[in-house]
């Protein structure tokens, strides 16, 4: 891949896309108060976010799919937007290194 830069672009552009969608099904999750859901959702992110080696996102997530079956959901709902603030910062980055082309439209 590092002799294909229009390769990462395109696969840290389906990855922050990716994200934004389970963002707002983790939002969702803690919203309806569905910890299945929600431990379902943060174990799909951390893995595919530590295929592409971005460790800050997979371990909150983990710390997300941790959650037993009493979830406290004010907490993990902060969680969900220290998040959605990590996600953030790793678009940054990512535009920064890869360009404008990594960002995907807004829905």
């Amino acid at each position: 891949m590092s002799s294909d830069p229009d390769g990462f672009c395109e696969l840290y552009h389906d990855y922050l896309a990716d994200a934004r969608q389970t963002l707002n099904y983790l939002h969702l999750a803690c919203e309806s108060q569905n910890g299945d859901d929600l431990r379902f959702k943060a174990h799909y992110l951390k893995s595919s976010s530590l295929i592409l080696g971005i460790s800050p996102v997979a371990h909150l997530c983990a710390e997300l799919q941790d959650a037993g079956h009493a979830v406290d959901f004010d907490s993990e709902q902060r969680k969900v937007q220290e998040l959605a603030s990590l996600l953030s910062l790793v678009q940054e980055e990512l535009e920064k290194r890869l360009g404008p082309r990594v960002v995907p439209v807004e829905a």
